[in-house]
């Protein structure tokens, strides 16, 4: 089988570090919340509006987590078609075909 060969405009395939340092990014941000909204969670009879200020910020961290994580993995997909040679915006066309107009 032939090496995979580089696409059109694209650029090289990541390397593992690269992966592994998105990954240990997203971890660095989002530890240090976790306790502290799982302790804020336990205590009971908090007032509404200090529990409303809780849930707000949860929210807005599960939106920044889950945008993270959805970053990631787009950016492996991409880096997968990179690796074989293909763009990754259309990786059904082969790196010599040309779109049809």
């Amino acid at each position: 089988m032939p090496p995979a060969k580089q696409p059109q405009g694209g650029r090289p395939p990541a390397s593992k570090e690269e992966a592994r340092r998105r990954i240990t990014r997203l971890t660095y941000w989002s530890l240090p919340f976790l306790p502290v909204f799982a302790v804020l969670n336990l205590i009971p009879n908090i007032p509404l509006p200090w529990r409303l200020g809780m849930l707000a910020a949860e929210v807005v961290f599960v939106i920044v987590y889950g945008t993270g994580v959805v970053r990631i993995s787009l950016w492996q997909r991409d880096e997968y078609w990179r690796k074989r040679g293909r763009d990754p915006k259309h990786p059904e066309r082969f790196p010599n075909d040309r779109p049809q107009e």
